[in-house]
């Protein structure tokens, strides 16, 4: 279940902040080449089709909400490319089921995906399929934000559907109605032919953003000629398994994705949206498969019970099973089988069972979801209906042995979400599961790795994600011959009687001994083998049948952890002692809130507004050796969308209070609108005083006057921060300051997060975890790991990453402080080591962090210490190690003895 658009994750924030930043990049540059390669240092892959085009690519795994990001995306493009408030936006999805699904979600006004475009255009909202487009007049455009959902075969001439897109519609007449010549010359045909009035052409005059669900299927050379003939603004996609730079060959019609932004396995599992690791136990027989994944899921039944019970999210666990294909030349375990064998051999009600094929489409219409509803087992054969989506699919078994990823991967990205996007009390609900047949344990582990890469998982995490359980690991009692749990039955039970009725029942998997009277179980148990011995066996003999049913299952699913030192890495953090509490010193405590913005100099804006000049800023255009219209991306975008756009008459209140609405959320945050609306007020005034544009010429210009807005804006506001700070930290501020462990930060390894896992060679004998996060191997950085896991005096450290959830952090005049490493000694201190670059060291930022990182180490009585070093000064650290280990602790005052009572001999 996605998040709703004003919980968004940190990894989906840091998604729409790298698109924001990239775009406003482009903006500055007037090129999304220069732009891209600013952001990521790497070499911008351009399509031929699309020269000059802003394209770039968000890299998310399954499970990350793609579609949630795309839909906020619409509004970060308008807002800080775009710059207009009716931005067009075309949305393809790989296939037509996609497309339904998609359309009705951003339709849904209760939908989160519908929320997200709300929460900017709020109803100014238009969300088509292109059959409904085909009849959209330019009013329809001129209200708001427009969505046109499809699939890109359908923009393709050789479909039916495309065909209409680029044919003559009369009820698109007045979309090339008065154009101007610059418009005019958008259009096909060239002039002087008359434009046709196309669905084509109005996507053209309105210069759409493109955005691409699951990218690596739009690749070929046809689909980006198809893309230009739109003439787009931006291509946006978003994929988990994009096409890398190494794999690009134009030759042969193959185009590598930009990636602009990436997020990892790590940073979806600290969010709490995917079950991670992946549980696997490999069995060569199909129905030990079955019988371990049915205890499996049996066994999650009992913790998800236990979880609601306690006050947790309802969850139903669900099994996914994958049956073998139909055969004439021999008999499989097809889904029709499979089904036959649930309900025969392990007593699976048919109630329970639904049949999800080509053919038998038993879970469409069902709310899975339901508490009633129940549904335990889904038998597929490939794949599910595509965007298919039930985070209550917790286990996948396969009963044919699979040797290629790709006959797991989809059913394998079923089971990845976490339900309500919530981590659960229960460990057990945390994990996802995969039960295989297979005659090689090694095989299907790497099968299972191969399928977590295909969902957008870097190879690296999928080896640490793989958690296998070859028997006899899993834990079970000890087997010989295939038996291991026994009981004895009561003297009164006719073994002899009962032994047909009991090995029937059960399909083998209890027996009874004559010889010594016992009950013995293969494997374990399920819930339905206790069912069918209880109607088996006589009422005597319940308390045998359950003290076996748990003496098979004596351990559970999960993995033994092994014997060992348990290290509690819990680092204490700066707080406010207020009443006696302890609260997380950040700028709420040195700032008052709300700031009174109108009493700052406006003035101050003339530095950075410059109004658009006649001759540079308008719309220019040329006309290549081959006949085609070539745009100059950015300076004339943004002429080309005021041209569609027919300006209203604005008035100075309007134009103040759309500009209030147009300051991004990290601009006015601290900021009521009432000081915002005085200021803007003010800053207009001055402008047009020395400028003399008027309302009309303000208006013209909003969008350079919303960046300018914001530039003063935060000039203002980091001298107000940086001093408030200062003032801060100073004894007489009345703050009391403290490094407390009463609200320490524990780096757990469940929410050790990071954007991208360490691949070097050195392997780390001291890294708290066995992930290590964002460490380049070409960095100083990385040698100051290497250092530190090298020191005696280090008993564990931590390379702490940059704005992660449970990371550790520090609070400076404007921002978080996220210092590089910290290293818990062997006297038991922390040492905290922020690396910085010689070119960075006299910063401003990099000052402030030598202050609050003494402050931290002076408040903590001489527990904690705090080192910036430079130049690879390594040595500084053994230093500062030496200086730990000799400072004197204070004493803690002993409570003084209570005078013990008299006697009352002595009375």
């Amino acid at each position: 279940m996605a998040a709703t658009p004003h919980t968004l994750k940190p990894y989906q924030q840091q998604v729409l902040d790298a698109l924001r930043d990239y775009l406003a990049d482009t903006v500055a540059t007037g090129d999304g080449d220069t732009a891209f390669y600013r952001r990521t240092k790497r070499p911008y892959v351009p399509v031929p089709a699309l020269p000059n085009l802003p394209y770039v690519c968000f890299r998310v795994p399954t499970g990350g909400g793609k579609t949630l990001l795309a839909a906020h995306s619409i509004a970060v493009a308008a807002t800080h490319y775009l710059r207009t408030e009716t931005p067009v936006a075309l949305w393809f999805v790989p296939s037509q089921t996609i497309r339904d699904q998609t359309l009705a979600a951003l339709q849904d006004r209760a939908h989160p995906y519908r929320q997200a475009l709300a929460a900017s255009f709020a109803e100014n909202i238009r969300v088509m399929g292109v059959e409904e487009a085909l009849s959209a007049r330019r009013a329809d455009y001129d209200g708001g934000a427009v969505i046109i959902v499809a699939t890109i075969q359908g923009f393709r001439v050789e479909d039916t559907l495309g065909r209409k897109v680029y044919e003559q519609n009369g009820e698109l007449m007045d979309h090339v109605g008065g154009l101007a010549p610059a418009q005019r010359r958008l259009l096909e045909p060239a002039p002087p032919a008359p434009p046709t009035p196309s669905l084509a052409n109005a996507l053209r005059l309105r210069r759409p953003m493109v955005i691409v669900d699951e990218a690596h299927n739009v690749r070929t050379a046809l689909s980006f000629e198809t893309l230009a003939r739109l003439n787009p603004s931006l291509v946006v996609e978003f994929t988990a398994t994009p096409v890398m730079p190494e794999e690009h060959r134009p030759a042969k019609g193959i185009y590598a994705s930009n990636i602009l932004h990436q997020v990892s396995a790590a940073e979806l599992k600290a969010a709490e949206m995917v079950k991670l690791p992946v549980i696997l136990r490999g069995r060569a027989d199909p129905n030990d498969t079955i019988a371990d994944a049915i205890v499996c899921l049996d066994e999650l039944a009992e913790a998800a019970q236990a979880e609601h019970a306690a006050g947790g999210d309802f969850v139903r666990p669900i099994m996914l099973l994958q049956a073998e294909p139909q055969s004439k030349e021999r008999e499989t375990l097809h889904a029709e089988a499979l089904k036959a064998r649930l309900m025969a051999d392990f007593q699976v009600p048919e109630t329970h069972i639904a049949l999800a094929t080509g053919t038998t489409r038993e879970i469409d219409g069902v709310d899975l979801f339901a508490p009633d509803c129940p549904i335990r087992f889904i038998i597929t054969q490939q794949a599910l209906r595509e965007g298919w989506d039930c985070s209550f699919a917790y286990v996948l078994c396969s009963v044919a042995e699979q040797k290629s990823a790709r006959a797991v991967e989809q059913l394998l990205g079923r089971v990845l979400r976490m339900p309500q996007a919530k981590r659960k009390a229960h460990e057990a609900l945390n994990q996802a599961y995969a039960f295989a047949t297979t005659t090689s344990f090694q095989q299907a582990a790497q099968t299972l790795r191969d399928g977590l890469v295909a969902n957008g998982f870097e190879r690296i995490e999928a080896e640490a994600l793989v958690k296998g359980i070859p028997p006899p690991k899993l834990g079970f009692a000890d087997e010989q011959d295939g038996f291991g749990a026994t009981e004895t039955l009561p003297d009164e039970v006719d073994l002899a009687a009962i032994k047909r009725n009991v090995e029937g029942a059960t399909r083998g998997r209890v027996q009874v001994d004559l010889a010594t009277g016992m009950l013995r179980a293969r494997g374990a148990l399920t819930e339905y083998d206790r069912t069918a011995l209880r109607l088996a066996l006589p009422p005597a003999a319940g308390p045998a049948i359950d003290a076996l049913f748990h003496r098979s299952r004596g351990a559970r699913i999960t993995p033994r952890v092994a014997e060992g030192e348990t290290i509690v890495f819990a680092v204490p953090r700066l707080v406010v002692r207020r009443g006696g509490a302890a609260e997380l010193f950040d700028r709420g405590h040195f700032l008052d809130l709300p700031w009174k913005l109108e009493e700052m100099d406006a003035q101050a804006i003339l530095a950075f507004f410059a109004p658009p000049r006649a001759g540079k800023d308008e719309a220019r255009l040329d006309v290549d050796t081959g006949g085609q219209v070539t745009v100059r991306f950015v300076e004339d975008l943004h002429e080309q969308l005021a041209l569609a756009l027919r300006e209203r008459n604005w008035t100075l209140p309007g134009l103040v209070n759309w500009l209030d609405r147009s300051l991004p959320l990290k601009a006015r945050q601290d900021i009521t609108r009432v000081s915002s609306t005085l200021f803007i007020r003010k800053a207009l005034d001055a402008i047009d005083a020395a400028q003399g544009l008027g309302v009309a010429g303000l208006a013209r210009a909003k969008y350079r006057l919303v960046d300018a807005l914001v530039k003063v804006i935060a000039l203002h506001r980091d001298a107000r921060e940086g001093s408030a700070f200062q003032r801060a930290l100073l004894p007489q501020s009345g703050l009391e300051l403290e490094t407390s462990s009463a609200l320490a930060l524990t780096f757990e390894e469940s929410g050790y997060s990071y954007n991208q896992p360490y691949r070097g060679g050195m392997r780390f004998l001291k890294h708290h975890f066995r992930a290590v996060g964002d460490l380049d191997t070409s960095g100083e950085e990385y040698d100051c790991a290497v250092y530190l896991d090298r020191l005696p005096g280090v008993r564990r450290w931590v390379r702490n990453t940059v704005k992660q959830p449970n990371s550790f952090w520090l609070q400076t005049a404007s921002d978080k402080f996220y210092p590089d490493f910290i290293a818990l000694l062997t006297n038991g201190d922390y040492l905290v080591v922020e690396y910085k670059g010689s070119h960075l060291i006299t910063a401003d930022d990099a000052r402030e962090k030598q202050l609050i990182g003494d402050l931290w180490a002076e408040r903590s009585g001489g527990d904690c210490h705090f080192l910036m070093i430079e130049d690879r000064q390594f040595g500084r650290i053994d230093e500062a190690i030496t200086r730990a280990f000799e400072l004197p602790k204070p004493i803690p005052e002993r409570p003084k003895p209570r005078p013990t009572p008299p006697t009352p001999a002595s009375a």
